[in-house]
């Protein structure tokens, strides 16, 4: 960081003693396997930018993969900046995310089609509008607990005004940093900048990764641009276990590391010590019912905090995510499991941590109620880690749920606490070995996936053992009617 930026007072995150899920061993083991496969099956590239760059670095192209040899891994991760700015239009919410640090900073994120609308003493689901946006930002600007903006809707303009149109709104309504999510065009980035004037206000997200093992060619293009400008940007990749990658753990973390790794390796490529952060979301699929992604059960919860453990391995920044939440509106039961989330990923270390607040109904929906309610959570979360630096994770997060649900007048049963502690357990206990043998096993799998061209059915088939030995978690479901009567005031209060 240069000198003026040291003599900027900036955000100062929230500190707390990280709770890592994996052994250095297992994370070598995980790195093994990654690297074996993106050597021996590679990455499909069809963008030919994309394959020179590859190539002019070392890769071997052949039928449509990029194989990249474990040297180009290793330099990569090497050269990726360890240190990232993100300013601000206030200085004092500018952040500066240090990947020795286990320092948190937690924000908004999406790109939700629905707004969750609280009317007449009941919820009402409207398609989302540019006010949304506007109404979101305004509301986010006044929680304590947002450190950064990403986009959480898109405004409703045609595709063409989508870049300057969320730039400017962004502008008008938050002194936050800027994260903007996805680039709808390469060619407005030039006209971003000028309106910001200030590149360091912005960031990105790039979903450049399709599961399994796939850079899509239409992304790279936006990701290229965003890299060659010297912007962060947020490698995303999101497998669904069961669907697009193993039901297994140890495979899907293989996989989703082999994915980002591969666009880690692009990105040095394409400008030497890159300011990329690593967004690996391996969720579940419920494979119980109708294979819709699970985001907020404890399995799901436990594998997306082992990505945080990944990437403290390499000393790569982290993009985490919390408390997506898989309920259709605020409840007892959106509380509770939210707050597992947020406890756990804090926990695991993650710097930036995205789609923290407001998410409901997976990524499909968000509320301007939810956005309180998480900023209350998150505070008596952060309260609890401050009390117990030292803290047990278990004990703490089941805590954090009883107190949070106290809150909002909800008494917690006996059966509910059992509950809760048994979603700890889950979280916090793994089910599958890492050793070389299930590394090999999984990595074999995953190469059969991909070269019989019928990934979806293989890994469906594939996933019945799991299901057997209880690899998606079966809880109870909270009753209840939360008393949101501040909730309601506090955002009347700031919107009209």
């Amino acid at each position: 960081m240069n000198d003026a930026l040291q003599d900027k007072k900036m955000s100062e995150g929230f500190a707390l003693k990280r709770h890592a899920l994996l052994s250095g061993q297992e994370c070598q083991e995980i790195h093994a396997g990654s690297c074996r496969l993106l050597e021996e099956v590679g990455v499909e590239v069809t963008l030919k930018e994309a394959v020179d760059y590859f190539q002019r670095g070392g890769a071997v192209y052949s039928e449509g993969r990029i194989k990249i040899s474990r040297e180009m891994i290793e330099k990569a991760v090497q050269q990726t900046a360890k240190t990232i700015f993100l300013g601000a239009k206030n200085p004092e919410n500018a952040i500066h995310i240090e990947t020795d640090k286990p320092t948190v900073f937690l924000g908004t994120g999406g790109q939700a089609l629905y707004v969750l609308h609280y009317e007449d003493g009941g919820y009402r689901k409207k398609p989302a509008e540019s006010r949304d946006l506007i109404a979101i930002l305004r509301l986010c600007e006044h929680l304590d607990n947002v450190d950064f903006i990403t986009r959480p809707v898109e405004p409703d303009v045609p595709d063409e005004e989508m870049d300057l149109t969320k730039t400017r709104i962004f502008m008008a309504n938050t002194t936050k940093h800027m994260n903007l999510a996805n680039l709808i065009f390469a060619e407005r980035l030039p006209e971003i900048i000028q309106t910001v004037q200030d590149k360091s206000q912005i960031s990105f997200i790039s979903c450049v990764l399709v599961s399994p093992l796939r850079l899509a060619g239409s992304t790279l293009e936006k990701f290229i641009r965003i890299v060659e400008m010297d912007i962060p940007v947020s490698i995303s990749s999101c497998p669904q276990a069961g669907l697009t990658a193993p039901l297994s753990e140890v495979g899907e973390l293989i996989q989703v590391n082999a994915e980002v790794l591969s666009a880690v390796v692009l990105a040095n490529l394409v400008r030497p010590g890159a300011k990329v952060l690593y967004r690996g979301i391996p969720i579940t699929s419920n494979l119980h019912l109708d294979v819709s992604p699970r985001w907020c059960q404890p399995d799901a919860i436990r594998r997306i905090a082992l990505v945080s453990d990944m990437t403290h391995y390499y000393g790569i920044p982290c993009c985490g995510t919390a408390a997506v939440s898989d309920e259709k509106e605020p409840n007892p039961q959106t509380v509770a499991e939210k707050t597992l989330s947020y406890a756990v990923e804090m926990a695991s270390g993650a710097q930036f941590i995205n789609s923290a607040l407001g998410m409901l109904e997976q990524v499909m929906t968000v509320c301007p109620e939810q956005y309180i309610i998480d900023d209350l959570v998150i505070k008596r979360i952060k309260k609890l880690f401050s009390e117990s630096p030292q803290y047990d994770l278990k004990v703490l997060a089941c805590s954090a749920v009883k107190e949070t649900l106290k809150g909002f007048g909800i008494q917690m049963s006996s059966q509910m606490e059992d509950d809760i502690s048994n979603r700890m357990d889950f979280i916090l206990s793994g089910m599958e070995d890492y050793s070389p043998e299930n590394m090999t096993a999984n990595v074999d799998l995953i190469a059969q996936a991909i070269e019989s061209g019928k990934s979806s059915s293989k890994f469906m088939k594939t996933s019945r053992r799991g299901l057997r030995k209880g690899w998606l978690f079966c809880g109870q479901s909270f009753e209840g009617q939360l008393d949101l009567t501040e909730v309601h005031h506090l955002k009347n209060e700031i919107l009209e």
